[in-house]
């Protein structure tokens, strides 16, 4: 019996690093991003770390006791991450000032929030469930992985997020080491038995940081001075109604990763199935966490629904394991050297890990399509709005310098466009009714 109980101890602990791990790399990712698209110095990027740790650390815990009250990650999420480096990066390229950009958004994010809170106050949250169907589930799925695993890749060729000046090389040798712990990742998910298999994120992480850290000794580690500033991305800048109204839609948008996230999860949790109380404490947490998060220049949160791949892998989708991971983070948040520590892991290998991590976002899509009766005549509902939105991610910046101030952040934005064109069409056209 003490044998017993000893090993799911031990079972708990080793998930709840991972979990920790999980955690640490998605958060992880995101400051150096936001430094190079936001033309910050280098010291910015400690504040920013900091702050994303705590805010993440946090947030995960509030979910677990008063939110949806499940095992589901809470952070930065990738559709927020991914339209923030977009209109950044596609106003710099047309000289509109980094004071601006990023005073637009902090005011926009806020909206967003108060929005979220709204809609978990008043219970809203299931009403727009409706909207969110299989379909656009499929579209929004897709475009995410896509956009999601270009930012990986860039974290693993060493290629900037901003307004590239000069000259820019790729770091191959940065690459082929990326490479080979993604590669190793997969490989052990793919032939290890599952009971180890299922540390795959964690193994990976370790020796591809000890792998680094020997190819590479001479590699910079995290500096700077603690000091917690407001708006670290800037603040004081002229409003774009145009990135404004673009980040009310994001934070729109941006439900449909609660749903995802909960309905996804149901399987794990058949004895206490999603009530309305589980959404309303959802939107509210993540209403207010977001809220919390635009005087420190965090990308906003959601539930992450690729905490379903990490809990499948574990299969331990119990609580205890989650806040584990969840104060370990928030430690790493709230003091100096920790922080430092753990942020020496190098980019090019958090990137390969997370890119692996969302690799099955695939697997999410596909599993939603197949609750769709698909045909030659309905199938332009995933068609358009998925082609739409990959043209869009591709399309340069320059190509849209003479459409009108308030369209340009929208249109720049090809995650964006195509999930809000997979609404429209959904619950605007009866496809049901067609043969």
């Amino acid at each position: 019996m003490f044998m017993i109980a000893s090993s799911g101890r031990r079972e708990s602990l080793f998930s709840g690093f991972q979990w920790f791990f999980f955690i640490f790399c998605n958060t992880v990712v995101v400051p150096p991003t936001l430094v190079s698209a936001f033309q910050l110095p280098a010291a910015a990027l400690f504040t920013l770390t900091q702050y994303a740790f705590m805010t993440t650390g946090i947030a995960c815990l509030a979910q677990a006791f008063f939110g949806h009250r499940r095992a589901i990650m809470e952070g930065p999420t990738g559709l927020w991450w991914g339209t923030i480096l977009t209109v950044t990066l596609a106003e710099a390229a047309r000289g509109t000032p980094i004071a601006s950009i990023a005073s637009s958004l902090a005011v926009g994010i806020a909206l967003s929030a108060a929005i979220t809170i709204m809609i978990g106050i008043s219970g809203l949250g299931e009403w727009l469930a409706r909207l969110f169907s299989p379909a656009v589930m499929v579209v929004f799925m897709l475009l995410l992985g896509a956009q999601l695993t270009t930012i990986f890749f860039k974290g693993m060729l060493g290629l900037p997020f901003g307004v590239v000046s000069g000259t820019v090389t790729v770091q191959m040798t940065h690459f082929v080491l990326a490479a080979a712990v993604a590669l190793l990742v997969i490989a052990m998910i793919v032939f290890l038995p599952i009971r180890m298999g299922r540390y795959a994120l964690l193994l990976g992480t370790l020796a591809g940081w000890a792998l680094y850290r020997f190819c590479f000794p001479a590699a910079l580690s995290l500096t700077g001075d603690v000091h917690w500033p407001w708006f670290p991305l800037g603040s004081g800048g002229a409003l774009r109604p145009g990135i404004i109204l673009t980040a009310i839609l994001a934070g729109v948008v941006n439900i449909s990763n609660t749903y995802g996230a909960i309905r996804g999860t149901e399987c794990f949790y058949t004895d206490a199935p999603a009530t309305r109380q589980t959404w309303r404490g959802s939107f509210i947490v993540s209403g207010l966490m977001t809220l919390v998060t635009v005087p420190l220049s965090v990308v906003p949160f959601s539930p992450f629904v690729s905490s379903i791949g990490l809990i499948t892998q574990t299969g331990d989708s119990t609580r205890r394991a989650f806040v584990l991971g969840s104060l370990c983070c928030l430690l790493v948040g709230i003091i100096a050297p920790l922080t430092r520590l753990f942020c020496s892991l190098p980019l090019p290998v958090s990137s390969a890990v997370m890119l692996v991590s969302y690799l099955p976002l695939l697997f999410s899509s596909l599993t939603f399509s197949q609750q769709i009766s698909l045909s030659s005549r309905n199938i332009y509902r995933l068609a358009l709005p998925l082609f739409s939105g990959i043209f869009l991610m591709g399309l340069s910046p320059v190509y849209l310098q003479d459409l009108p101030l308030t369209l340009r952040p929208l249109l720049s934005n090809g995650l964006l466009v195509g999930i809000l064109l997979a609404v429209a069409m959904e619950n605007l056209i009866p496809w049901k009714r067609i043969p």
